[in-house]
């Protein structure tokens, strides 16, 4: 079968129009848009696997890092007053004041309960505060303080108001005196809170990333 000349210019055509856009997908599949050149892709790529190699050969050092602050951690809530309830927590505080002042001589005259307040920079721990007044003597209120400061739990004295007169040209201690003692506690975050936080983290990591973008 002969060929007419008009096929062959369409065949030819064709041939033309393929190799045009073999050479087209080859410029855009390998070589480096935007100004970029081949050497600085591989360069950005050698620097990131450099850090990446960086950060999995510390991860022994992070690992201790996060295990030193769980430990602080632990060490901080056993210094917490028990239980997670402030009316209760006041009253376990109140009591551990009672039983320091019987053992130190110190007479515990009034007892209020201040409101408990949220510490600074914190979300979960609370402090829960007691005023009382006491009548003693100045070596009897020495044990009474050394026995809150040595306390397994961490109480602090956030108020001391000691009034005082001269008498016959001698510095007399009125009584009773006044204190403010505070111990601390953990109350757990809202459960929506809760859930909130980790909402947020899921949505930082880099899957979710990926599917935001998408």
């Amino acid at each position: 079968m002969k060929v007419s000349a008009r096929e062959k210019k369409i065949f030819y055509t064709g041939i033309a129009i393929a190799i045009v856009i073999l050479i087209y997908y080859t410029a855009t599949t390998f070589l480096p848009g935007d100004g970029e050149s081949l050497a600085e892709k591989v360069k950005t790529k050698e620097s990131l696997l450099i850090r990446q190699k960086e950060l999995v050969g510390r991860e022994d050092f992070y690992k201790k890092r996060i295990e030193d602050a769980e430990n602080d951690i632990e060490k901080i809530q056993a210094r917490l007053l028990p239980g997670n309830n402030a009316g209760a927590a006041t009253t376990e505080l109140q009591r551990i004041l009672s039983d320091f002042a019987e053992h130190s001589g110190v007479v515990i005259t009034t007892k209020s309960n201040l409101p408990e307040r949220k510490v600074a920079d914190s979300d979960s721990i609370t402090k829960v505060s007691v005023r009382i007044g006491v009548d003693c003597l100045l070596e009897n209120l020495v044990d009474f303080l050394i026995a809150i400061k040595n306390y397994d739990k961490f109480l602090k004295i956030e108020e001391m108001a000691i009034n005082t007169a001269l008498q016959q040209r001698q510095l007399v201690i009125r009584r009773p005196l006044n204190m403010v003692v505070a111990g601390y506690i953990s109350i757990p975050l809202p459960e929506s809170t809760a859930k909130s936080g980790e909402d947020m983290a899921k949505a930082s990591s880099p899957a979710a990333r990926e599917t935001i973008k998408r």
